[in-house]
């Protein structure tokens, strides 16, 4: 079937459109389990879709696709690696911080600090905490196989996406007649840089929270002071908790041994280096530019999302987001006769 200029829908197959969405939908019910691993490994796929039509005009886009989902790949396993071994390395040290933190703020050892602290519930807080993770730890061992299953479909979905991108990209755009077709890759624009941001953002303020961390965990004059940055960098990839969580146990710990010079520090220097300033100012900032949205937006997005949708949330709540209002300033443009900002698209 051939869509052209001047298409007629008179003359679409509607029963066969009706069928391959029947189909369509079928699939998607049949697959729905597995929809945070299409998902994410779409969303990964559209940031390197550019990448794709670049390399494929120099290489093949077979060898092209797989060389993108390789280096993909390598840079995760190699984060993994490496934080599982920091983690390794230290797990001792970081036991004796939490027995540190436990014999320091038991009941009976809190009675010296001049503040009433005894009666807050730090033993029980702790041994829920402990508890937790444990919990947590068991889930995930468990989880172990699924896990590999679904890093297996993520990967062979990756390569399948970033492969067919660019012709998938192409044919969509015959099929959308011209008179809507630059809204629409207005939409499709967005849609990219949302991802774009959302990912190298992500990962670049991970690298800024490791190199802004060496400092201070240097002049706060504990140990193992690369341990504590790997692990800010770790968490920083979660939005708006990440460092905060490392300087909350940290504080404990100052707390538990009377060190109030490094809780201090924590408090008023810490938080607002490790915590304010990249994860309250730099990361919204950095997604708002390139896709024109206000920081707020940015903020809701991520806590709206992750609250309904989970982990996934943390992507399809900016995206969706940044759609709505791309959505409306098209609808501005086009009911209101108004040009609104960001509507440049390459067709």
């Amino acid at each position: 079937m051939s869509f052209d200029m001047s298409m007629n829908w008179k003359s679409v197959d509607r029963v066969s459109i009706g069928i391959i969405a029947l189909i369509a939908l079928i699939t998607f019910l049949a697959f729905f389990p597995l929809l945070s691993v299409g998902v994410l490994a779409l969303s990964v796929a559209v940031v390197l879709i550019p990448f794709q039509e670049r390399l494929s005009k120099r290489i093949s886009p077979a060898l092209s696709a797989f060389l993108l989902t390789l280096m993909v790949v390598t840079v995760g396993f190699l984060a993994i690696l490496i934080t599982f071994n920091v983690l390794y390395q230290n797990m001792d040290y970081l036991i004796s911080l939490i027995s540190s933190i436990l014999d320091g703020l038991r009941p009976d050892a809190l009675s010296d600090i001049p503040v009433p602290l005894s009666g807050l519930g730090f033993d029980e807080m702790i041994d829920n905490f402990l508890l937790s993770v444990k919990d947590a730890l068991f889930v995930y061992l468990s989880l172990i196989p699924t896990l590999a299953i679904q890093l297996l479909l993520f990967i062979l979905a990756l390569s399948l996406f970033i492969y067919s991108g660019p012709g998938l990209k192409a044919n969509f755009q015959k099929m959308i007649p011209e008179s809507s077709r630059k809204n629409v890759m207005v939409i499709y624009k967005r849609v990219h840089d949302t991802l774009y941001s959302i990912y190298i953002v992500h990962f670049s303020i991970a690298i800024l929270t490791f190199f802004l961390a060496l400092p201070f965990f240097w002049i706060l004059g504990y140990e193992h002071v690369f341990f504590f940055s790997v692990l800010c960098a770790l968490f920083a990839l979660i939005p708006f908790l990440g460092p905060v969580i490392v300087l909350a146990f940290l504080a404990l710990y100052a707390l538990s041994i009377r060190d109030f010079r490094s809780l201090l520090l924590i408090i008023f220097i810490g938080y607002p280096l490790l915590g304010a300033l990249t994860d309250l100012y730099l990361r919204p900032v950095m997604m708002g530019k390139r896709v024109e949205i206000h920081p707020v937006v940015i903020f809701i997005g991520f806590f709206g999302g992750m609250a309904t949708m989970g982990l996934i949330g943390f992507i399809l709540g900016p995206l969706l987001l940044s759609l709505v209002i791309g959505g409306y300033q098209i609808a501005v443009q086009e009911l209101g006769g108004v040009p609104a900002p960001g509507m440049d698209a390459d067709t």
